[in-house]
């Protein structure tokens, strides 16, 4: 497949661009490709490891096939070892497992990956890994800095966009429009004083009293 990158080619220019793979990066390559093992046994090289610009992974014929299920589960932890340089306390202790561990079965060996990416958004994560394989066809700029190549990398680990959004960020996002502007931008009208309340309620006093007097005086009459 011609848009295709070995993992280690992969590795080796997010490490060039100043951005080094993280481990849920890793970890997700590898469960698809411990995934698509399928039935058979085979012994993970990260030179037979390739992802395309979807984000799809496959194993070519430089991953050998293993002698058994044990010799599989080690080469996971090896390849992991090797992308991974130093080694994350979180991969450490899962390589620690597969080595110590009984021999697991193909699926179990993939829900142990999978269970060590909980939570998982594997729509986001394959899309990223595609933005990344794309990325690696694009030459560095020289004034690309090591924060913006990591950008991408970074985005995998928390399930973002491309515009570094949470969907539920977006959907909440509220901006009023020019009319709802001006309403919020012109200055409240200000209410009577108590001053002039007083005033007013005096008036009012002294013409109701009058009014009386002038009733009163009728009434006599």
């Amino acid at each position: 497949m011609s848009d295709a990158v070995a993992m280690d080619d992969l590795v080796s220019a997010m490490s060039h661009r100043g951005a080094p793979m993280t481990s849920e990066s890793a970890l997700f390559i590898v469960l698809q490709a411990v995934e698509s093992m399928k039935d058979r046994r085979v012994v993970l090289d990260a030179g037979g490891i390739e992802v395309d610009e979807h984000g799809a992974v496959h194993i070519n014929e430089l991953c050998s096939p293993a002698v058994d299920d044990r010799e599989a589960q080690e080469g996971v932890a090896a390849l992991l070892e090797t992308v991974l340089s130093p080694t994350p306390p979180t991969v450490l202790e899962l390589t620690t497992r597969l080595r110590a561990e009984a021999v697991l079965t193909h699926s179990a060996l993939a829900s142990e990956l999978a269970a060590a990416l909980v939570p998982l958004n594997r729509g986001a994560a394959q899309r990223m890994l595609g933005r990344m394989v794309r990325e690696h066809h694009r030459p560095a700029r020289p004034e690309e800095t090591a924060g913006a190549a990591a950008d991408a990398d970074e985005k995998l680990t928390h399930g973002l966009d491309e515009k570094g959004e949470a969907p539920s960020e977006r959907a909440d996002a509220t901006v009023p429009d020019d009319a709802v502007r001006d309403d919020w931008d012109r200055p409240a009208k200000k209410g009577p004083s108590t001053m002039q309340a007083l005033v007013v309620l005096g008036m009012s006093t002294a013409l109701l009293g009058a009014a009386a007097v002038f009733l009163w005086s009728r009434l006599r009459g």
